[in-house]
């Protein structure tokens, strides 16, 4: 490890900061008082009379030139020739220490990665030459580019090299090219400016020919040209997923257990795929698997129906990290582009699921001032008696005169009395007390001639339960059986796809059927699972239901727990009129005293 080294920074507005200062020695003053760093030029000796650089090569690519690696390649070989034609022409010598490359980074601001490497290793003391091909692959900005090569770079003590400029910090006399490097550099600065407002232009007049402008095509597509029109097509190896997202979404109306879902059958999410090209992780992989904001963000995505929407945002030219949001007015849309994944109807389906996720995750969020709102006995079983529609809880917080607060609940129907409902004409509400009363009232008539026999009523209900578990789990392992064949016939399919022998496009044809019919025994088998929850809730709701009719005997008031015991539902009528329809009445207990 290194000694630890002391430096000093100098600012971009020629400001001086105080950090670590090197080892060749610095000393300084702020406001007219004297300051000297090491001067350009005095590297380290190395035999008597000659003088050692250590230089960092600097190359630069801009975002709008294609052949990347051999630009790149040509800037270096051009400094790498300057310092051997240097070496030997000069009692002065540069060993090259690094080279430091930014590849599609705009001159216009130097919040590149491969500078900010370079400069970490000047203040590091690890270089003290800077060469690069020409001033232009520097930077672009007139102010910054000339702060640091006329102020920051001597006072750091580091010699800067334009090759093709024949600009060089370290040769005696050049400050008489000061003027001509200005001059340069403010060309480089105009340039860029413009260069700026025509690519805007240009890339506002290929959105609006339609062209697909952004980085890597959405998943479930390819980017082709055509002609100059950059056209998204189907990739016919993830375009059904697409559709299959979509369908489980809808159905499990859950981000997360679309993901679940698969994660389960291993296939790789957009930027695994992207890279590998495998739609589904290979056996002998680690798997990266879908989490539920790379399922929201298919979900959410017009491009699926057809659609571009581009130019949301756009970049600053002094920072590339730094995005203005634009309004919706300036966004380009264009429609029917490209072909469609899914129906415009899927779409919207998939869209009215988001809401209702919205919705939820906004009511629970909902601020309750101290008085928080309780839990919703009826949420799942009262409905308007006139049309049908599920009652809404309107909740609210009530001052009295002594200053005490309370929370008052009640329901209404939203279509009643609105007159482009005909088929609910009348003003449809009732508060929390009375329809907790009423129903009060109605189970203590309802369950009366059951208290007697409480222990008779557990010994039939679990009779009746396990029954129906032992058919549901029967039925399980058979599913489970035939899925097991299922996979092992997989494993042949695969290993002929691994060794080159079947097509990726067959291999990903058979995994799509074979995975459908998986996902039907899967949704089989989540039905079944489904249902042996439910028959463990019934046992459990069961009992819950005989506890709770003891305790109601007892006085204590309604709550959840024997609502979703007995209840199916309950139809509020106008006038404060009350209909209940019990679960267990009719399907379970009634059976039970016959």
């Amino acid at each position: 490890m290194k000694p630890p080294e002391h430096r000093v920074e100098m600012m971009r507005k020629g400001v001086l900061k105080m950090g670590r200062i090197s080892k060749r020695g610095a000393s300084f003053g702020i406001a007219g008082e004297s300051f000297k760093g090491n001067p350009a030029g005095a590297g380290n000796a190395a035999g008597k009379g000659k003088k050692r650089y250590k230089a960092g090569i600097y190359a630069r690519l801009s975002a709008n030139i294609d052949e990347k690696k051999e630009s790149i390649d040509v800037q270096i070989g051009i400094a790498e020739k300057f310092v051997e034609e240097f070496n030997q022409s000069n009692k002065e010598k540069i060993d090259i220490a690094g080279h430091y490359c930014d590849i599609g980074k705009t001159g216009s601001n130097f919040g590149r990665d491969g500078f900010n490497r370079l400069m970490q290793d000047i203040r590091l003391g690890d270089i003290d030459c800077v060469i690069v091909k020409d001033l232009s692959r520097f930077g672009r900005n007139y102010l910054e580019a000339g702060n640091y090569i006329e102020k920051i770079f001597p006072f750091l003590g580091v010699r800067f090299i334009a090759v093709s400029d024949g600009y060089d910090t370290g040769e005696e006399g050049n400050d008489t090219r000061q003027m001509a490097s200005e001059i340069k550099n403010l060309v480089n600065d105009m340039y860029a400016k413009d260069f700026s407002v025509k690519a805007k232009t240009g890339l506002k007049q290929r959105r609006e020919a339609g062209s697909y402008v952004g980085g890597p095509p959405p998943y479930g597509y390819l980017a082709v040209w055509e002609g100059r029109v950059r056209k998204l097509v189907p990739d016919e190896n993830t375009s059904g997923i697409v559709e299959l997202i979509y369908r489980a979404f809808i159905e499990k109306e859950s981000y997360a257990a679309v993901a679940d879902d698969l994660n389960r059958k291993r296939i790789n999410p957009p930027t695994i795929y992207k890279r590998s090209k495998e739609v589904y992780c290979p056996l002998d992989v680690a798997y990266k698997g879908w989490d539920k904001s790379s399922v929201e963000r298919i979900i959410r995505r017009e491009t699926y129906i057809g659609k571009l929407v581009q130019g949301k945002t756009t970049l600053t030219a002094r920072d590339e990290k730094s995005r203005i949001h634009k309004s919706e007015e300036e966004w380009v849309i264009k429609d029917n582009t490209h072909e469609a994944l899914i129906n415009t109807d899927l779409f919207q389906r998939a869209q009215e699921v988001r809401r209702r996720l919205q919705e939820a995750t906004a009511s629970n969020s909902h601020p309750t001032q101290g008085v928080p709102i309780g839990e919703n006995v009826f949420d799942h079983v009262l409905y308007c008696g006139v049309c049908g529609r599920k009652m809404t809880r309107h909740s609210y917080v009530k001052t009295y005169a002594d200053g005490e607060r309370a929370r008052l609940d009640g329901y209404f129907c939203l279509n009643g009395g609105r007159t482009k409902v005909e088929t609910c004409p009348q003003s449809n509400r009732i508060s929390r007390n009375d329809l907790t009363g009423t129903l009060m009232n109605v189970l203590h008539m309802e369950f009366a001639t059951y208290l007697d026999k409480p222990m008779h009523y557990i010994k039939v209900g679990k009779d009746q339960i396990n029954t129906a578990r032992f058919q549901t789990e029967k039925e399980i392992k058979t599913i489970q059986k035939k899925a097991q064949r299922l996979k092992e016939e997989e494993t042949g399919i695969y290993m002929d796809y691994r060794e080159g022998r079947l097509p990726q496009k067959e291999y990903v044809d058979f995994k799509m059927k074979q995975t459908e019919y998986l996902y039907e025994l899967e949704k089989r088998a989540g039905i079944l699972n489904k249902k042996q929850k439910e028959i463990e809730k019934v046992q459990e709701n069961y009992l819950k239901a005989i506890r709770s009719l003891l305790k109601m005997k007892n006085g204590e008031s309604l709550n959840m727990e024997l609502v979703d015991a007995l209840v199916e539902k309950i139809y509020v009528y106008p006038g404060k009129r009350v209909e209940v329809q019990f679960w267990y009445v009719n399907e379970m207990l009634e059976g039970v005293i016959g």
